[in-house]
C-alpha cells in the first residue's frame, strides 16, 4: 500500500481522505525438485546427468493509480530443466571436462506492472530461458603449476523488453513482451605458477606465486527489436549491455612463514549500458562505459598463534572510473566507483 492521502491535521493520524493509490496483493510460491547422479562408466570417464522440475505460481491483484484497470494477474508455470557433465581423466593430474545445462530467468514483478496509463503487458509473457555449453582442460603439474582453459557458449532467449504498438484509434503505447535472443561465446583461461617451487620443489618456508585469469566474452544480440523514440528498432548484431569483451585479473602473492602479501591488477574493457549501444547521451543515463583498471594490495601477519593482522589498500593508484550508469538516486547519470580505500583488521582466536 502506497500513496495514500492523509488528513491535514497536526496530531498523529493514520486515517485516509482518499484510498491508497497503490494497493496490491502479491504472492509467489516456488517449488522445485532436483536430482543428479554420477555414473563412473570407466576408471577414466564419468558422466553426471541431472534434472530439476520447477513450479512457479504467481498471483497479483489490486489497484495501481497509473493503470487504466484493476490489476488481476495469475501465472502458473511448470517446466523441467536438464543438464549433464562429462569428465575424462587423461592422467592423474589432468582432466578434460564438458557441461551442458538449461537455465531460466523468471520475469520480475516490474515486468508485469504497467509503468503508466498507456503501457500494456503481454498476457503471454514468457520467462527468459537458455542454455550453457562449455568444454575445458584443467589440471596441475606437481605443486608448481595449476591451470584451467575453458571455452563456452551461452544462449539467452526470450529477453523481456518494450516495443511500440498502435491502437485502433492511431495512438501508440509501449508493450512489454519478449523482444529477442542473444548469444555469448568466448574463452576463459586461468594459470598459477609457483616461482620458488619451480627452482626448489622442497622449499616450504617461503613462496612466490604469479597468477592470471583472462576472459574473452563476445556477447551479441542474434535477434530482437526495442522501442526507441516511439519506433521499433532492430538490435540484431548489437553488443549485449554491460558485457565487456575482455576481463583480466593478474597478480602476485608472496608468503614467508606467517607473513603474506598480495598485489592484484584488474582490467575491464569498454562496454555499453543499453541494447542500442548508445555512445553518448546528454543526461548520461546511456552511453559507453569506458575501459577501466584498478590496483589492489593486501598484507597479513599471523603471530603468537592466536592473533592475526590484515592491512590493505584498494585502488591504491586512486583511479577515477565508473562501471554503472543509473536512472535512480543519486543519478541520473554515471555512478562513480570508490576511490582509494584503506582497511585494517585485527583478529583473535580463543
Amino acid at each position: 500500500r502506497q500513496k495514500g492521502v492523509g488528513t491535514a491535521g497536526s496530531n498523529f493520524d493514520l486515517s485516509l481522505t482518499k484510498p491508497y493509490a497503490i494497493d496490491l496483493n502479491l504472492a509467489t510460491h516456488n517449488y522445485a525438485a532436483f536430482a543428479e547422479n554420477i555414473f563412473q562408466l570407466t576408471p577414466q570417464f564419468s558422466i553426471t546427468p541431472g534434472v530439476r522440475y520447477e513450479v512457479i505460481d504467481t498471483k497479483m491483484n489490486g489497484v495501481i493509480n497509473n493503470a487504466t484497470a484493476s490489476v488481476n494477474y495469475t501465472s502458473q508455470r511448470r517446466f523441467p530443466l536438464f543438464g549433464a557433465g562429462l569428465q575424462y581423466r587423461l592422467s592423474p593430474s589432468t582432466q578434460l571436462y564438458g557441461n551442458i545445462s538449461q537455465a531460466y530467468r523468471p520475469y520480475l514483478y516490474a515486468s508485469v506492472t504497467p509503468a503508466d496509463r498507456l503501457d500494456k503487458i503481454d498476457p503471454y509473457l514468457k520467462d527468459s530461458k537458455g542454455y550453457d555449453i562449455d568444454f575445458g582442460y584443467r589440471g596441475h603439474y606437481k605443486n608448481i603449476l595449476q591451470f584451467d582453459v575453458n571455452a563456452f557458449y551461452l544462449f539467452y532467449g526470450n529477453k523481456v523488453g518494450l516495443v511500440s504498438q498502435t491502437n485502433t484509434n492511431g495512438s501508440t503505447y509501449l508493450f512489454t513482451t519478449n523482444i529477442g535472443n542473444s548469444v555469448a561465446k568466448g574463452v576463459e583461461v586461468f594459470a598459477e605458477l609457483s616461482l620458488l617451487k619451480l627452482i626448489n620443489a622442497k622449499n616450504t618456508n617461503s613462496e612466490i606465486k604469479i597468477f592470471n585469469s583472462l576472459a574473452y566474452d563476445k556477447a551479441k544480440y542474434t535477434s530482437g527489436n526495442l522501442a526507441k523514440s516511439g519506433v521499433n528498432t532492430s538490435i540484431r548484431g548489437n553488443c549485449v549491455e554491460n558485457a565487456p569483451l575482455w576481463i583480466n585479473k593478474t597478480g602476485a602473492e608472496f608468503t614467508y612463514q606467517h607473513f603474506s602479501a598480495n598485489v592484484q591488477y584488474s582490467f575491464n574493457s569498454k562496454s555499453y549500458n543499453d541494447a542500442f549501444n548508445t555512445t553518448f547521451s546528454a543526461n548520461g543515463v546511456t552511453g559507453i562505459i569506458p575501459a577501466w583498471h584498478v590496483w589492489d594490495f593486501s598484507f597479513s601477519w599471523a603471530f603468537e598463534k592466536q592473533y592475526h593482522l590484515s592491512v590493505g589498500v584498494n585502488n591504491f593508484t586512486d583511479e577515477k572510473y565508473f562501471n554503472r550508469r543509473i536512472t535512480m538516486y543519486p543519478g541520473p547519470g554515471i555512478l562513480p566507483a570508490d576511490g582509494r580505500a584503506f582497511y585494517v583488521s585485527f583478529g583473535i582466536k580463543i
